[in-house]
This record gives structure tokens, sequence and C-alpha cells, in this order.
């Protein structure tokens, strides 16, 4: 994350008059900071940025997922050759 800069941080005044300005922003730095009297009040992204994280979460959550499958008994299995056998045979 980015820290906040006087480059990537934004007032609600630009915000709502210099629109297209701040959207440039945006692209240029990924993250942009909206600040209303100093205070943070929003985070405007980039659609890269919102799709990297996105990736991360979704990378995060099939790791959960496959820890807890690890977890839950296998069973037996079924040989790899007796699954070859069963379906591999050309049928007439």
């Amino acid at each position: 994350m980015l820290i906040p800069t006087p480059e990537n941080t934004k007032n609600v005044t630009e915000l709502r008059e210099k629109t297209l300005e701040v959207l440039r922003a945006v692209k240029k730095y990924g993250i942009i900071y909206v600040m209303q009297r100093s205070d943070p009040k929003a985070i405007l992204i980039s659609l890269e940025e919102f799709q990297r994280m996105q990736e991360l979460v979704e990378d995060y959550l099939d790791e959960l997922d496959a820890r807890e499958l690890a977890k839950k008994p296998r069973g037996r299995g079924i040989p790899l050759s007796a699954i070859l056998k069963r379906y591999s045979k050309k049928r007439v």
C-alpha cells in the first residue's frame, strides 16, 4: 500500500471540481486517498489495482479451502490403472 503523500492525496473539493484530473492520478498512482478537512474519508483504486487485490483474495481463499480439504480423510482411493482400464476401453 502507498503511504499518503501530496501526489496521491486529494480532497473532496478536488474530487468534485477536477474529477478527470483525479481519475488520471488514480491511473498513475493506483491509489488515491480522499480527504475531507484533513480527515481520510475514502480511497479510490484503479481497476488494475482492484483486480490484483481480488486475485490475491481469491488465492488466499483457495489456500484456506485446500488446507481444510487436506485435513479430511481421503479414503482408499482408486488406482490409476483401474481407472485407465475402465475408461480407455473402446466401445463398439
